[in-house]
């Protein structure tokens, strides 16, 4: 979290929690607070302005793609799955040929991670590509994916599908398949891809 100053030469102090044993601190740089809770900002000088927010816990850990079996080059990068704005999209290649189901997204999520599940967000503009039936792989090395650790159907809706494991999986890297579009068609799409991880 990082915390800006609106009057010129104040002191911004915060503190973490709740009741007595949460201590006032200076703000000096950026507070990490992946594991949620509340925080109270105020300024030293004016401490009755102050404000208090509560955030949950952080699940979703940074990833970056390492190879697509498809994607339409330009608009529909399969980067785009990882980049945080569900205005941009993963789509399969279109416009020379179009590529035939199964594709698939291959994640690095630069450790190996404690993967609890995942969020997949369909494109919020179309129809077009929303992925039905799925199969989920995991790998140490980004080769050896072996069997699908997850099977699954989404429903035909626009909403993020969150998707949990029935038990964690420690794991560098992971697959997201797709098989089937809801209408049938060949392509697939999607806005965001999101990894549940500790």
């Amino acid at each position: 979290i990082a915390i800006e100053s609106g009057i010129e030469g104040a002191t911004v102090m915060y503190k973490i929690g709740t009741g007595r044993k949460a201590k006032a601190v200076k703000y000096t740089e950026p507070i990490p607070f992946r594991d949620g809770g509340t925080i109270t900002a105020y300024y030293k000088e004016k401490p009755e302005l102050k404000v208090t927010m509560t955030y949950a816990k952080i699940e979703k850990i940074n990833t970056e793609v390492i190879f697509t079996s498809s994607e339409e080059v330009g608009e529909g990068n399969a980067k785009h799955l990882v980049e945080g704005d569900a205005n941009s999209i993963w789509h399969t290649m279109y416009s020379v040929t179009v590529a035939k189901y199964p594709h698939w997204v291959d994640f690095d999520a630069a450790s190996v991670k404690n993967m609890k599940g995942f969020i997949y967000t369909p494109r919020m503009d179309s129809y077009n590509g929303y992925v039905k039936d799925y199969e989920i792989y995991v790998s140490q090395d980004g080769k050896d994916w072996g069997e699908p650790v997850m099977k699954g159907s989404f429903e035909a809706t626009g909403e993020a599908h969150k998707v949990m494991f029935e038990k964690p999986i420690k794991a560098r890297y992971i697959r997201f398949r797709a098989l089937s579009e809801q209408r049938g068609n060949d392509y697939a799409s999607g806005a965001e891809f999101g990894l549940i991880a500790e």
